[in-house]
């Protein structure tokens, strides 16, 4: 890959934002703009559910080319440093 066709491609990247909150029981992230919302018991599967739910909105076979960013509740602490898309 070319150094310009590699900038074209960073350019087209997809963006998604989810906002991060404690639900009664899960952790909850969503875009309400987009209609996107899941949940996990735990960082762990909230990050596996975020990937699975942004293929199956885009149909893509992976979540690795979306960027993803948390807007994170800052009543939600626990661990939430050792999150990660």
């Amino acid at each position: 890959m070319k150094g310009n066709e590699r900038i074209d491609q960073v350019e087209r990247m997809l963006s998604v934002t989810l906002r991060v909150h404690k639900g009664e029981k899960m952790l909850v992230a969503s875009n309400r703009e987009l209609g996107i919302v899941t949940q996990g018991k735990n960082w762990d599967a909230l990050m596996k559910n975020i990937h699975d739910v942004i293929e199956t909105y885009f149909d893509i076979p992976s979540a690795d080319s979306v960027k993803i960013c948390l807007e994170i509740d800052p009543t939600v602490t626990d661990n939430a440093e050792t999150a990660s898309c």
